[in-house]
């Protein structure tokens, strides 16, 4: 390993490292650190000669990232994210009297289920302290919290890699939904008569077929997907207004059954469970709000 003299080098220039990757542009990162242009490009220099690297290329459309760049981002950003903390971050958190402003990332679904419950939570112990919610789902969660655009993220995820955290906050299930008076749901659901409806299918990346479809190929059976939704809350409104029939998670429907008359039943195929986790980065380990908000998501989610 290349020995380094650390005192001898200026840690500024990994800001400055972080907002030419960012930006891909000399000027728009000079514009974001409130230096000249001169100034960064004299940064750069300092840099390249730093990593005896090139780092960034000139092209018509910006500063493209070497690969030595592109392998080190990720890194710098986790240094300048945990030199933010140390600086930034009050050693005590007191919810009672604290103004934070938390941004977490969730999905329509975690968001239904979680945010009524933590907005309530929220507002009785910490009155000062503000939400950001930003929507997410399970193909960019885990980027959202590397990249610093939200601290916690809560929904369904796949095993994360070893500088995030995990928490399981339940599992749910899956019923079938549709209106009381759906001529189909009049009689027993079966096999048979599930695969004679037309069926709504929920999907944020608009796959027409999802995890139902997958356990009914396995078993040699195809449903009939007559609509393709891109949002969770859409699904009860859909199935009360027509005679589709939609087999989604469980907390989607149950919250809605004093609201509209709907028939859930049970689906006649078994249908794993899925879990719902919480997630966030290696780097709010010690934040004591951050850890507060964990376990206030935790505790609500026992209860919905």
């Amino acid at each position: 390993m290349k020995q380094i003299h650390l005192p001898g080098i200026d840690l500024n220039l990994l800001v400055i490292f972080d907002a030419l990757f960012t930006e891909g542009h000399v000027t728009r990162a000079a514009k974001r650190l409130g230096l000249t242009q001169p100034a960064v490009s004299h940064a750069l220099g300092r840099l390249r000669h730093l990593f005896d690297d090139p780092l960034f290329i000139r092209s018509p459309k910006g500063m493209i990232p070497t690969a030595a760049a592109t392998d080190m981002a990720a890194a710098i950003r986790t240094v300048l994210d945990q030199v933010e903390v140390v600086l930034g971050t009050e050693r005590s958190f007191d919810p009672s009297v604290s103004t934070r402003r938390f941004a977490i990332g969730l999905s329509d679904y975690s968001a239904f289920v979680l945010l009524p419950q933590l907005s309530v939570r929220i507002t009785s112990e910490a009155p000062g302290v503000s939400l950001l919610v930003r929507h997410t789902n399970v193909t960019i969660g885990h980027s959202m919290l590397d990249d610093g655009d939200v601290e916690l993220i809560a929904g369904v995820f796949p095993s994360p890699p070893s500088h995030l955290r995990e928490e399981m906050l339940y599992e749910d299930d899956f019923v079938c939904a549709g209106r009381l008076e759906n001529p189909g749901l009049a009689d027993a659901l079966d096999l048979e008569r599930y695969l004679s409806l037309r069926h709504l299918q929920v999907s944020m990346r608009g796959e027409p077929h999802g995890l139902v479809d997958q356990v009914l190929e396995k078993i040699g059976k195809q449903r009939s997907i007559a609509l393709t939704a891109g949002h969770f809350l859409t699904a009860p409104l859909l199935v009360q207004d027509t005679d589709l029939i939609a087999t989604e998670p469980r907390r989607l429907f149950e919250r809605w059954q004093d609201k509209i008359p709907l028939r859930l039943l049970r689906p006649p195929l078994d249908i794993p469970s899925f879990r719902v986790v919480q997630a966030w980065h290696a780097r709010h380990d010690a934040d004591e709000g951050h850890a507060w908000l964990r376990r206030v998501i935790g505790n609500i989610s026992q209860t919905v």
